[in-house]
């Protein structure tokens, strides 16, 4: 019975069809989900592996956590007084601590994002030496893509706060504290193609920032609904948390989530996300660039594709 289990992992269902070119995916939801199936337990490697580079801000942030909770402890003691000052000093020392933490992720995350940006389109990656190869090639690149991402909160806190205190007494002060609001969103927003161009195309940094800016706002709709889903499962534990009695059995699990696949099944909806521009905006432009891999291609005038897979043609 063993033996038979083995041999169906390895050969297949027995009776099944070879798998045809006429069973590609037809569109990018059927092609994300399929390599989604069929790349979980990658994805779920790719996270533990990951998240080693992450440990600093991890161990950083629940330091702070820690601190936090004992300031609301004692505020609560005092007739409920928010200790106002201990909270700011602590947002200011956990703000400026992340920097480092975060600046060093960079190229790591470039890494990461050629494993997965790979798997999204359906090809094959060699983790370890694809990895180290795409950190040692684009590294600088990175190193100041994510410098300038660990110094935004930072600056964006102090905005904030400097431009409120003004606000209070002249409105239009407010004006200056929406725009660099609207700033950093826009960073965000870029982020989720940035790492996807960087290790794609050969850009000067300058013109790397342009263009994941560029694409993220002309496809305002559709960029800022793709953070919102990677957001969707810390806004429910924060409801859970916030609104009812499991809040320390829902911290658990979303702690749990993000070690084992939520760093690596965000990346991967960033680069399906980031594939599909690059297909529709940037490859059609460049002489012999391969566009829509992994999907089922019709004629050859259609599209430009890997040579490597076999294509089907309608029978019409």
């Amino acid at each position: 019975m063993l033996s038979n289990f083995f041999n169906k992992m390895y050969y297949g269902k027995a009776g099944k069809g070879d798998y045809r070119p006429e069973d590609l995916p037809a569109n990018r939801w059927q092609l994300f989900f399929e390599m989604l199936r069929i790349r979980w337990s990658g994805l779920v490697r790719a996270n533990l592996f990951y998240v080693l580079f992450w440990l600093p801000a991890i161990l950083w942030t629940a330091l702070n956590a820690g601190a936090l909770y004992n300031v609301l402890v004692a505020s609560l003691e005092e007739e409920g007084l928010l200790a106002a000052d201990a909270m700011t000093t602590l947002i200011y020392q956990y703000l400026i601590g992340m920097i480092p933490c975060i600046a060093i992720t960079g190229p790591f995350t470039a890494g990461i994002t050629m494993i997965l940006r790979n798997w999204a389109r359906d090809q094959h990656s060699f983790f370890m030496s694809d990895f180290w190869e795409t950190v040692k090639t684009n590294w600088k690149q990175a190193l100041a893509v994510s410098a300038v991402t660990s110094v935004m909160p930072f600056i964006l806190w102090m905005c904030w706060t400097f431009y409120s205190s003004l606000a209070a007494q002249n409105f239009l002060f407010v004006i200056p504290q929406m725009l660099t609001m609207v700033a950093g969103g826009v960073w965000a927003l870029s982020l989720t193609i940035m790492y996807p161009l960087m290790i794609t195309y050969d850009l000067k940094l300058g013109a790397l920032i342009r263009n994941a800016v560029i694409l993220s706002v002309g496809r305002l709709p559709q960029a800022l609904g793709i953070r919102l889903v990677t957001l969707i499962i810390p806004f429910i534990a924060a409801a859970l948390i916030l609104f009812t009695p499991i809040a320390g059995y829902t911290l658990l699990v979303i702690i749990l989530f993000y070690i084992v696949l939520g760093f690596a099944l965000n990346r991967f909806i960033y680069v399906s996300f980031a594939n599909m521009l690059c297909d529709r905006y940037i490859n059609p432009r460049i002489e012999g660039a391969a566009v829509n891999m992994g999907l089922r291609q019709y004629t050859d005038e259609d599209y430009e594709t890997d040579p490597t897979l076999p294509q089907p043609k309608r029978d019409d």
